[in-house]
């Protein structure tokens, strides 16, 4: 066995290092089995390597393990396929963290497949790396904050071609397998993937040459997996690549560099603080806001005629942030991801749609849940207001994504050592105190303004606590007031849109619910206040989740939520197709699009004499069209006043905006409050084709918002009236019909 081995090696162990044998390895042969194989390493005091156990010689160096073990110490997992192997790399760090080092999960792979370069051979390849890291998503070893990289080395040499043609189908198919495997990419938390090319042509003298190229997609300095090619420069004596070039554009200049896998940067940092509370870093939706858009082109594209001749176009995304500067104002500009001080960010983007080939302008704002938990505080609410009214001023739609702890509130630290109690009874604590105070000295020391205080015989008395820090105190609650006043009137005159990717709390719940229109994630509550902090108030332990209290399945049924969603890159498809129907700017003509749907086709869905599903007449089945065209009619508001259905759609590529009457008899869940004993679940039938308290108010608002996007509104009426039952009428049908 493998002790016997080492044993054997270990009593040649001088004569090993007077040849200078810097490498040994072992074959042992196995009964219908695979061979095994050891490698004793000279710079190891020739100990067993575990890393490169069973591998064959060569793959070390195929794989690259001496660019990981310089910045991370590597802990070899099982793998399913035989030219795969898998790492847990926890980074070296000599500074204690919370939590332990980050750590990264590593696919190194090799491929002889000559189809790499292809779409379908780079989807192949990505899905195998994908499937092995979400196997190993089950290993112990694997933490839930890891982030993940995929290196792919192809032996097989590609020809006829140079390296800026391969660069750039790279960087065509990576945007195709971003919009593909989005989904999965951001679950599996993949910051990097890598492949290395051979490229063979001959030289000038006529011998052939091997060029190796370098294709890299990461999300490493901010934007999402963005597409970098390099060549390397080998070293003409030993082979080893010195360096690796930049593939620049014509008159560019290549950077060049030689660096191993980096160590966590500050993007890096933040973008693990957001995993941890389930979102997504907040300047990441930028790459899924592009990602979503080309997968918009594609399904749009795809429903066209064959003989059509419209393209995604190029550039179809762009995006500057709104900064202010130093005199306070608002300004298109770029910074470093990541570089922002405050927990609030916000863009203006340029988008290219089906409906505006050309372009429009959609203003987006986000909590940055990385500075001081996406708190609002003084500036935050500054730069929401000013981004809300800068969309108002240029009529443009605004889309808030919020993820956040509600308004700040703080503690000056710095005082409560200082802080001395006066008791009514130094011997008998309990019966209360008179006040706190502070000594002569330390009311000396602190700056003026610190706090508001009166002499007293002890020092002075404290009447009020200000603090030396602007922004943790009460002045938090007066921006509070000011954005939710802003977003009231931007709902008024604009089009808003919130998307919730994770918790959001208090005047950020407020924020969601003014702007009205609501996108939700599964895993983002909207809160007033968190469960542990009511649990206190009960006096007991009520509630166990935030969910309890705000989760979708208590949002979606009582109408603040229009949509759910499994995961931010639906999320953002959903926001897309929400946009999709609204013109770019107040007042403009609605957002149409070519049709693929012929117009004066027959409508072939019929409504039956018994109770139907409404659905299918708007939208149609398999195999017969609805009233709107094939694929576009989209429900909202589902899980609120079932009795009538809302949503939009487009009939001959105009959007417009339905409501129709539900013929079949439905059920409204009261649920049970966790806070009463006595409380128990209610199901309330609700006749079909009957107006009640909440489908009238589902109908007014439907009707409400679709006047402010300027659809026109298409009516299926089939009610028999309201519902004028003693239930409905102390429910408030009067008020609501």
């Amino acid at each position: 066995g493998i002790e016997a081995i080492q044993a054997a090696v270990f009593g040649e162990e001088r004569k090993l290092n007077m040849l200078g044998i810097r490498q040994i390895n072992t074959l042992v042969p196995v009964d219908a089995k695979n061979p095994e194989y050891y490698c004793f390493m000279q710079c190891d005091g020739y100990s067993e390597d575990p890393l490169r156990r069973n591998m064959r010689p060569s793959f070390p160096y195929i794989l690259e393990l001496a660019r990981l073990s310089e910045n991370f110490d590597l802990d070899r997992i099982p793998a399913i396929g035989r030219n795969v192997q898998l790492y847990v790399g926890s980074e070296k760090t000599t500074q204690p963290r919370r939590g332990g080092p980050p750590q990264v999960v590593f696919v190194r792979a090799i491929s002889h497949t000559q189809g790499l370069t292809t779409g379908s051979g780079a989807r192949r390849a990505l899905v195998g790396g994908l499937d092995e890291l979400e196997r190993a998503q089950s290993n112990s070893k694997v933490n839930l904050q890891s982030s993940s990289r995929i290196f792919l080395h192809s032996l097989f040499e590609v020809e006829d071609t140079t390296p800026r043609e391969v660069a750039a189908r790279f960087k065509e198919v990576i945007g195709q397998l971003k919009s593909q495997l989005a989904t999965r990419l951001l679950k599996l938390r993949v910051d990097e993937i890598e492949v290395k090319v051979r490229i063979a042509a001959n030289g000038e003298d006529g011998q052939r040459t091997i060029q190796s190229l370098r294709l890299v997609a990461s999300s490493m300095e901010g934007e999402w997996l963005k597409p970098t090619a390099y060549i390397e420069k080998p070293d003409p004596v030993t082979g080893v690549t010195r360096e690796y070039c930049t593939i620049e554009d014509a008159g560019e200049a290549p950077m060049c560099f030689l660096d191993s896998y980096g160590t966590s940067n500050i993007v890096q940092t933040k973008r693990s603080i957001a995993r941890r509370v389930g979102s997504t870093y907040a300047y990441d939706f930028l790459g899924l806001m592009e990602v979503g858009l080309i997968g918009e082109w594609s399904e749009y594209t795809k429903s066209l005629d064959s003989d059509s001749d419209i393209a995604i176009p190029s550039n179809i995304f762009s995006s500057e942030e709104l900064i202010e500067d130093s005199d306070g104002n608002l300004v298109k500009g770029t910074r470093p991801v990541g570089s922002n001080k405050i927990g609030m960010v916000a863009w203006a983007v340029t988008m290219k749609t089906p409906e505006y080939p050309e372009g429009r302008e959609v203003v987006m704002i986000a909590n940055d849940v990385t500075v001081q938990s996406g708190s609002f505080g003084v500036e935050e609410d500054e730069l929401y207001y000013k981004a809300s009214v800068y969309a108002r001023q240029e009529k443009l739609p605004r889309v808030y994504i919020a993820c956040n702890a509600g308004a700040r509130i703080g503690l000056v630290d710095e005082l409560k050592p200082k802080l001395k109690i006066k008791f009514y009874d130094d011997d008998n604590p309990s019966k209360g105190f008179e006040y706190l105070y502070l000594s002569d000295e330390d009311y000396n020391i602190l700056p003026v303004g610190t706090v508001i205080a009166h002499k007293v015989e002890d020092g002075w008395a404290l009447d009020d606590v200000i603090g030396t820090n602007h922004g943790i105190g009460v002045e938090n609650l007066q921006g509070s007031g000011k954005i939710a006043g802003e977003t009231s009137q931007a709902y008024d005159e604009i089009f808003t849109l919130s998307y919730v990717t994770g918790r959001s709390v208090g005047i950020g719940a407020y924020l969601v619910r003014l702007g009205q229109r609501v996108i939700q994630m599964q895993q983002g509550p909207i809160i007033l206040t968190g469960y542990s902090a009511l649990n206190k108030l009960l006096g007991s332990e009520v509630y166990t989740s935030q969910d309890q209290l705000g989760g979708p399945q208590i949002m979606y049924p009582n109408g603040v939520t229009h949509e759910t969603v499994d995961n931010d890159q639906e999320g953002v498809a959903s926001m897309l197709k929400w946009l999709s129907f609204v013109p770019k700017k107040v007042g403009a003509l609605p957002a149409s699009r070519e049709s693929g749907d012929p117009v004066d086709r027959d409508v072939e869905w019929r409504p039956t004499p018994t109770p139907y599903d409404p659905r299918l007449m708007l939208g149609g089945s398999a195999d017969m069209s609805g009233f709107f065209d094939k694929g576009s009619f989209k429900e909202y508001l589902g899980g609120w006043g079932k009795s009538v259905i809302t949503g939009r759609g487009r009939l001959g590529g105009i959007p417009m905006g339905a409501i129709a009457v539900e013929t079949r008899l439905v059920d409204k869940v009261v649920p049970a409050d966790p806070a009463d004993v006595n409380s128990r679940e209610a199901i309330l039938p609700q006749a079909g084709q009957v107006l009640f308290p909440d489908s009238s108010y589902k109908t007014a608002q439907a009707i409400r918002d679709f006047n402010k996007e300027g659809l026109p509104i298409m009516i299926f009426a089939n009610w028999r009236g309201f519902s004028g039952g003693s239930r409905d009428m102390a429910g408030e049908i009067l008020k609501f019909g």
